[in-house]
């Protein structure tokens, strides 16, 4: 891939915002422009569990408002990076989702790993973050916090934490806005928001949008056709006390996402000089976007490529499809004790997802998978004497049911499983103010997870019977790979019935589901040849049913200084830990959990009259038994995707961010990010797919690591398998260098305004893939949008509200179209494959 920069202009699009009156007549014509100064914003956080400025937050926290966000052209998660650039955020196909700061992270987040990120829509944690979409509608802000939050988040929060939160209803408001937006690639979008007064004490807010695109790629993928609604209800009982409630509704569909074909590794034993030992790369030739379904894409897959242990040509890949939806209520209660305050937030959601897509080993990969999740945290802060105290307790449960298939041509694995995590945190945080400007902090978390696991995995595989030369790789090009299917019976009953002459097929299937674990069923497979068939089908059954359980403690030891009312000084050590878990995968059915501890040193500062915004964060983060999931063989020798505890890293490096207010209506900010993120250990073990009868290194891995053969001494104790260390490298989704700068101009026009960004983001080279092979690198990349936004505002009086209430507000009245979005997402689709 080459460095490529990228520009896009935003067109603007027809947008409609209306006030709707209750009891007086709106006064826009009327209304006076508030005279511009030169002082810097202010945005409110609660990242620490307590409303405070963003400047004043003494955490490393990236933060902008839904107006920010909207004005970057960052519309749902994949494009946070915007405005967090020590975020990546891509999409592994489907429904998954995957998060990494600074190296840390997990590349899918499926029914049976968990993510390092942790994502909270409203102060609800997401356990299964797989859609985001219904979350960024009618936003507030967003609240990125890197590094671990092993103290006031808690579990799977290693990497740092997502903070979505939404507008929430006014009282004694009664408004709506309704935009339509239009953009290249025939993408659409309408979104109507509500606030509705209903009495003086409550009020309703209602949200819905529905959008769609046409797809990225030439063969249609990379579409999108979704659907959000969201209504919550606001009501104050008395002056102690307040209740709000919110239930949401999403669909996702459409095709989803790509996949760009940049080349294949063809199999060529005992070729020297080459990056990847016995593996050539030949590239593809095709223009980015042309997609995996093209015409030509298919034609020089199957002509190049085909899969162990068949090695018949791959065709026939599977188109994708999704069919997503997710709905949750929850519940903010907020009680004045008089001496402390008592938030009580309970939740619950459901999501069910139906997906199929490929991937660089896919000829599908099948998801049906039903979540439901229980929450609910109880926090107490107040104030003892010089001491300020947060005081909760949280609860979560979990429960997931999936049916999948993993069909790679030659293997096929159909996983039937059920996922079941309970996990109970009491929490304590206290600061102490010693004096007026210094402060010590100090926080500590109980974690106890349960978890059970009980799945039945069948690994299908083709394999070739015909007997090569020594050295030569096997060919059985006539017979036909496994088609896709959900269960092991949808792919065998689209088989021709002569190619089975081996049991019947009923006899087969019951043999195939009713087998104990390890014990395969065998079949001949294929059209015969001189000496009989020329393959054999084997199903092996794994069947796994176990619980287990981890507790830790975490903590955070801190100091703040207020050098200046505008200046502060912070350092912090912190504690945090990701629970181990479960795979379906013979020989790992296991992990371990994992930890992390970060030193950081950070200053946040405003000079000249709040003019200019100077921040910097010096951080050192240590791992220890870092999980990483990718595909792989197991024990057996059977494809998987599993998650394995693959050593410690160390990352280190140095942020600084700036914004100035140049002149009244002009704001410059900018970016930089230093990074060193590398693994100090990393190894693994591979099984070797040769057989004794094959010369030492011969069926190696795919893998940019060193390796070394073992078992090849003739010891029939020891099995034959590779080591891989791949230590020394750089952690995954960690590019040397970030950086970012843009300007703002507004134009003051009578009762409008115009309000123009344009913005550049410059990230260096990263590793994008497991296996480090040359073509897993990402190259660097620049960006630059350019976006229009058009304001009017308005003058509401409500009822029951004296003059001096007046509230003012910007409402949008034209909207920017999101493409400056699809050119990101164009490159981030590209990258990740």
């Amino acid at each position: 891939m080459k460095n490529r920069v990228t520009g896009c202009v935003s067109v603007l699009a027809l947008a409609l915002a209306v006030t709707l009156p209750v009891s007086a007549q709106d006064t826009a014509d009327n209304s006076e422009t508030e005279a511009s100064n030169r002082r810097l914003t202010t945005v409110t956080v609660t990242a620490q569990r307590t409303e405070e400025t963003l400047q004043n937050a003494a955490i490393p926290v990236n933060a902008a408002t839904g107006d920010e966000l909207l004005q970057a052209g960052a519309t749902d998660v994949t494009l946070l990076n915007k405005v967090a650039p020590s975020l990546s955020v891509t999409n592994g196909g489907g429904a998954n989702t995957a998060f990494f700061v600074r190296g840390v992270g997990n590349f899918t987040n499926n029914g049976y790993t968990a993510p390092a990120i942790a994502f909270n829509i409203d102060g609800v944690y997401i356990g299964r973050p797989s859609s985001t979409l219904s979350s960024f509608l009618d936003l507030n802000r967003v609240e990125v916090l890197k590094g671990p939050q092993g103290t006031l988040y808690g579990r799977n929060s290693t990497g740092g934490a997502i903070n979505i939160i939404p507008n929430t209803p006014e009282l004694g408001e009664t408004s709506g806005s309704l935009s339509v937006a239009a953009g290249n690639y025939s993408s659409y979008e309408l979104t109507g928001v509500a606030n509705i007064a209903v009495g003086e004490n409550s009020a309703v807010r209602l949200a819905g949008s529905v959008s769609g695109r046409d797809g990225y790629y030439d063969d249609g993928t990379g579409d999108a056709e979704d659907l959000a609604l969201r209504a919550q209800f606001f009501t104050v009982i008395n002056e102690d006390l307040d209740v709000r409630i919110a239930a949401d509704y999403s669909t996702q569909g459409g095709v989803g996402s790509g996949v760009n074909v940049e080349g294949v590794y063809t199999f060529a034993p005992f070729q020297g000089n080459l990056p990847v030992p016995n593996w050539p790369f030949i590239p593809s030739g095709l223009d980015a976007f042309t997609g995996l379904h093209d015409p030509t894409a298919q034609q020089f897959v199957t002509q190049n490529a085909t899969a162990a242990p068949l090695f018949s040509p791959l065709d026939n890949f599977a188109y994708p499809s999704r069919d997503d939806t997710y709905w949750g209520v929850s519940a903010e209660i907020n009680y004045d004790l008089g001496w402390a305050d008592l938030v009580i937030i309970p939740a619950y959601r459901h999501s069910e997802l139906d997906n199929q897509f490929n991937g660089p080993p896919f000829r599908a990969a099948i998801n049906q998978d039903e979540a439901e999740q229980t929450s609910i945290e109880a926090r107490l802060s107040g104030s003892v004497s010089a001491i300020d105290y947060i005081l909760g307790a949280y609860y979560f449960d979990e429960s997931v049911e999936g049916v999948n298939s993993f069909n790679q041509f030659s293997t096929v694995t159909y996983n039937d499983f059920q996922s079941d995590v309970e996990s109970t945190a009491f929490f304590a945080r206290a600061t102490y103010n010693v004096t007026d400007e210094f402060r010590l902090v100090g926080g500590i978390r109980y974690t106890d997870e349960q978890r059970a696991y009980d799945t039945r995995a069948i690994s299908a595989a083709a394999v070739c019977l015909i007997e090569p030369p020594p050295g030569v790789v096997p060919s059985c090009a006539h017979v036909p790979t496994l088609p896709t299917g959900l269960t092991a019976a949808d792919s065998l009953s689209q088989l021709d019935p002569a190619l089975f002459t081996g049991p019947p097929l009923p006899v087969l299937l019951d043999q195939i589901e009713n087998n104990p674990s390890g014990v395969p069923a065998f079949t001949p497979y294929g059209p015969f040849g001189m000496f009989g068939p020329q393959a054999i089908l084997a199903f092996t059954p794994t069947v796994i049913d176990r619980s287990a359980s981890d507790e830790e403690v975490t903590y955070r030891v801190a100091a703040e200084y207020d050098v200046t009312p505008d200046n502060l000084l912070y350092a912090s050590y912190e504690t945090g830990f990701r629970a181990g878990g479960f795979n379906q995968s013979f020989g790992f059915e296991e992990y371990d959990p994992e930890y992390i501890d970060a030193f950081t040193i950070g200053s946040k500062n405003r000079f000249f009259d709040e003019t200019l915004e100077l921040n910097a964060e010096l951080f050192f983060w240590e791992y220890e038994d870092q999980q990483l999931a990718a595909l792989g063989l197991d024990a057996r020798g059977d494809n998987s995707f599993y998650t394995r505890n693959v050593g410690s890293s160390s990352i280190q490096g140095l942020e600084l961010d700036f914004q100035y207010a140049a002149a009244a209506n002009t704001l410059i900010r900018g970016m930089v990010q230093v990074l060193d993120a590398s693994y100090d250990e990393f190894s693994y073990t591979q099984v070797d797919l040769s057989d004794d009868t094959d010369p030492p290194n011969f069926l190696t891995p795919v893998t940019g690591c060193d390796f070394t053969q073992l078992g090849v001494d003739g010891d029939p104790a020891t099995p034959r398998e590779f080591a891989v260390d791949c230590s020394g490298q750089s952690a995954l989704n960690a590019p040397d260098l970030t950086l970012t700068a843009g300007i703002q101009q507004i134009w003051e026009l009578e009762n409008f305004e115009l309000i123009g960004n344009l913005d550049a983001r410059y990230r260096s080279e990263r590793q994008i893939g497991f296996s480090y092979v040359p073509g897993s690198q990402a190259d660097a990349v620049t960006t630059a949008d350019l976006s229009l936004t058009l304001l009017r505002r308005f003058i509401r009086l409500a009822p029951a509200m004296s003059p001096e209430r007046t509230m003012s507000h910007r409402v949008p009245s034209v909207s920017a179209s999101v493409s400056t979005s699809n050119i990101l997402l164009r490159q981030e689709g590209l990258f990740m494959r």
